[in-house]
């Protein structure tokens, strides 16, 4: 069994850089063309037997859930949204962008900035929080499925399990940056080990 990691399609916060957080923005037009050409990717995928989608996940934020319902229809499989895969709580920096944040916020950037798997944001939630749910979703998946699934997620997500899965410090998550729709391929045993070493850390 593979995990098939994607985030959303674009929407016009990401063009404006603005940060979405818990808020619910849906897909712009080039995030709809986006999430059509990887429903049609991992159809093409699925006929040629490189993976076999059992069934689609999503966060049930309108951008994630959006983009995977064109996979789910394409593909002709069940659609299932789970809370725990929302993107991060990022409080009351929501609606903003980083430079503003940087600028206007110097000293409290910094701090989360360097401490940020377990500082929090201001109203919002830390790394460590979104990683603990995210692993929650993943091990209650694990309970259901043998067959492939894709996984429709969001950025700060991604970042902090790829980060995770590669056991590396959060300080660097920048480098598992994830593009619109981009697909990431993670194995079933990936997944358990990282759930096992979170457990053992607690």
């Amino acid at each position: 069994m593979n995990f098939y990691f994607t985030r959303h399609g674009e929407t016009e916060w990401n063009v404006k850089k603005k940060i979405q957080g818990t808020t619910d923005i849906p897909l712009d037009e080039k995030g709809i063309q986006q999430a059509k050409r990887l429903a049609e990717t991992l159809l093409e995928k699925q006929r040629n037997g490189e993976l076999h989608l059992d069934r689609v996940y999503t966060s049930p934020q309108l951008r994630a859930a959006e983009t995977a319902r064109f996979s789910a229809e394409a593909l002709g499989i069940d659609c299932i949204r789970l809370w725990d895969l929302r993107e991060m709580d990022l409080g009351d920096w929501e609606g903003r962008n980083w430079d503003e944040i940087r600028e206007t916020e110097a000293e409290r950037h910094h701090i989360w900035d360097t401490h940020r798997r377990f500082c929090h944001t201001p109203g919002g939630e830390c790394y460590n929080e979104v990683l603990r749910r995210t692993l929650a979703a993943l091990e209650q998946t694990l309970a259901h499925e043998k067959d492939d699934v894709l996984v429709v997620t969001h950025s700060a997500v991604l970042m902090a399990l790829r980060c995770y899965l590669a056991n590396r410090p959060f300080d660097v998550m920048r480098e598992y940056r994830t593009r619109n729709t981009e697909l990431v391929r993670v194995t079933e045993e990936e997944i358990r080990e990282a759930i096992r070493r979170y457990e053992r850390a607690i």
